[in-house]
């Protein structure tokens, strides 16, 4: 089952409502376990048609995550299309630089295009 929902908008309505703030320094994301910096709200992307979304994995396990261009992840393990919530797109764990606690996945697709799918009740923020 998969429900996608955009409740923070577009990509290019926060780009709008942050040059409105007048730009400034991005806020951040923080791992929740060990309080290493993992992404900057500007690299917040869509992807399948909005940011956030819903997801449930083969064993039942909800998930809520959100989308982003970079993160500090170190990838872990061999991209696999198996159960991939992203057709196109091959995922990897996206592990903390840090701590190493499972943050999301990476995903990677055709021609080099890649993005993260990071759990947001994994991550503190943004602040």
């Amino acid at each position: 089952m998969r429900h996608a929902f955009k409740p923070d908008g577009t990509e290019q309505e926060r780009a709008a409502k942050k040059k409105r703030a007048g730009g400034g320094s991005a806020r951040a994301y923080w791992c929740a376990a060990c309080t290493t910096r993992v992404a900057d709200e500007d690299a917040a992307i869509d992807a399948g048609g909005a940011h956030r979304h819903r997801f449930v994995n083969p064993a039942g396990i909800a998930f809520e995550v959100g989308c982003f261009r970079k993160a500090s992840c170190r990838a872990d393990g061999e991209p696999t299309p198996e159960h991939t919530w992203f057709p196109g797109f091959a995922w990897s764990y996206a592990l903390c630089a840090n701590c190493r606690a499972h943050l999301g996945w990476l995903y990677e697709g055709e021609g080099g295009a890649r993005f993260f799918g990071l759990i947001l009740t994994r991550l503190v923020g943004p602040i």
